[in-house]
């Protein structure tokens, strides 16, 4: 018994104003952040900077990945020497919905953002990834970036012994 395989038609363009409810319900729903984040925080990260912003489509339209950055102003020159870098791009978020994830969609929107980076002679990119996205960490590895750092965090209670572990 053979069974026929159908590969899912996918488009990667640039978001639109009328993808942003779709985004915005991705980006709750799958995304790491210290608090859920509003249609307003979603439209913020579109209009600052809509040219570096991508989403996937389905056959049939609808929005199923989404990935936004930006370049990294201000940084200052002893860094960027140090960093060996002329211009730096951040990658600030990216989500595929659950039941599209294995399937290169998101090899597929970090790529376009990456060639629209490389086209706009970006030469560093950066991003953070919660601890817990091994499959995330796993996808950017396998693209190429590297872990350069740890970001740490520690709650600290208030009172005697806060700050001792304790």
């Amino acid at each position: 018994m053979h069974t026929l395989s159908v590969a899912m038609a996918l488009h990667i363009r640039p978001c639109r104003q009328d993808d942003l409810p779709a985004v915005h319900r991705l980006s709750a729903e799958n995304t790491s952040f210290d608090a859920t984040p509003t249609l307003a925080d979603t439209e913020g990260l579109y209009h600052r900077n809509p040219e570096y912003f991508y989403v996937a489509s389905d056959e049939s339209g609808e929005v199923v990945g989404f990935i936004t950055g930006y370049e990294r102003k201000g940084i200052p020159e002893e860094v960027l020497r140090t960093w060996k870098a002329t211009r730096v791009g951040y990658v600030d978020l990216m989500a595929v919905d659950p039941a599209h994830r294995r399937k290169g969609i998101g090899t597929r929107l970090l790529n376009t953002l990456l060639e629209h980076f490389r086209r706009e002679r970006i030469d560093l990119v950066l991003l953070d990834v919660p601890v817990e996205q091994m499959a995330a960490v796993k996808l950017y590895e396998k693209i190429g970036f590297s872990v350069r750092a740890f970001h740490m965090k520690k709650y600290l209670r208030n009172g005697a012994g806060a700050g001792s572990g304790i």
